[in-house]
């Protein structure tokens, strides 16, 4: 008989981790275990309030999963079965399936990649996320944690000092930029303004999530009118890529916490090759038992962001790890 528990890990963050909606300087994730006598699977939730996600609905959900009766779930189309009977938030739904997974492996003796059918990927190139923050602290920000080390960079915009952050943050490092403005804009000729602005400040990969999510007929102007590509994040959650998606951007931001699943998160990947657009792998603030899972997704996206595990102040699994920019298994050191 299976025995499913989950608990919260308290994680202090080495910076304040200020976005255009909120700024935290600790965040709670929930660490999801499934066990027998003998093996064990844990998963990672981190959940977003973006999405309506909180402390209290992840628990109340995981209540009602357990009184589902999953000890008697012994199969991944088994689990997927129940999760149709339950409306779980997404980051829950897949701290379950990822924990489920990992105890099927245990089992098995099978790794991770071979039970999900893909290529298994060693290392990427990940970027860091720069927070919101007063301009004057760029530089010792940049310095004090050895930012240059990196190929590129994400940076969170607001909808205001844009250019000057970016304009300060370029006498200190020339690699290329992403910029992440989550949502922060509703008018796209603003955007448009800081692109043309940006267009001679060195390379930028993309733009992600400029404009609020509702706004698809100004996204879909912005995507004709503008000379870097604009990926998706906060339009894009657990559902399928359709030309929608291509009308509006150039790529997609693809989570695991996002996506609900394993599964879901290939599907959405293959989806977007299918339709011409580009891929970023993405994660939330998570510890490197939700970083190593996203590396099972890995093979063929074109670009990555996760760097989650590196924004706390201790990790608690020491399951991956970076070396000059590049994210890999800890066991491959």
């Amino acid at each position: 008989m299976l025995r499913w528990k989950i608990e919260p890990i308290k994680l202090p963050l080495k910076f304040n981790w200020k976005i255009a909606r909120n700024e935290a300087e600790q965040k709670t994730n929930f660490l999801i275990t499934v066990e027998d006598h003998e093996f064990i699977g844990r998963g990672e939730v981190a959940y977003n309030i973006r999405y309506g996600e909180s402390d209290t609905s992840t628990l109340e959900a995981f209540e009602r999963f357990v009184s589902s009766s999953p000890d008697a779930i012994h199969s991944i189309s088994a689990l997927m079965d129940a999760f149709s009977e339950l409306d779980l938030p997404n980051s829950l739904r897949f701290g379950i399936e990822s924990a489920f997974i990992e105890y099927l492996g245990a089992i098995t003796e099978e790794p991770i990649h071979k039970i999900l059918g893909v290529n298994r990927v060693q290392t990427v190139a990940t970027s860091f996320s720069v927070p919101i923050m007063p301009i004057g602290e760029l530089q010792a920000f940049i310095s004090d944690h050895k930012l240059c080390r990196f190929h590129s960079l994400k940076v969170k915009l607001g909808s205001e000092d844009s250019i000057e952050r970016i304009t300060e943050l370029r006498k200190y490092f020339e690699g290329s930029l992403r910029l992440d403005a989550n949502e922060a804009y509703s008018d796209p000729d603003q955007v448009l303004k800081l692109i043309e602005f940006l267009n001679s400040k060195g390379p930028i990969d993309f733009i992600e999530q400029p404009l609020k999510a509702n706004l698809y007929s100004e996204s879909q102007y912005l995507k004709e009118n503008s000379s870097i590509a604009i990926f998706a994040d906060e339009s894009l959650t657990d559902g399928d890529i359709t030309e929608h998606f291509c009308d509006a951007f150039d790529g997609v931001n693809i989570k695991l916490m996002k996506a609900g699943s394993y599964f879901k998160a290939l599907k959405q990947i293959r989806n977007a090759k299918e339709q011409g657009l580009k891929t970023l792998l993405g994660c939330m603030v998570e510890t490197s038992l939700g970083i190593s899972s996203a590396l099972h997704c890995a093979y063929g996206v074109d670009f990555f962001d996760l760097d989650g595990f590196l924004l706390i102040k201790e990790d608690p699994f020491a399951l991956t790890s970076e070396e000059n920019g590049k994210v890999f298994y800890s066991h491959l050191q």
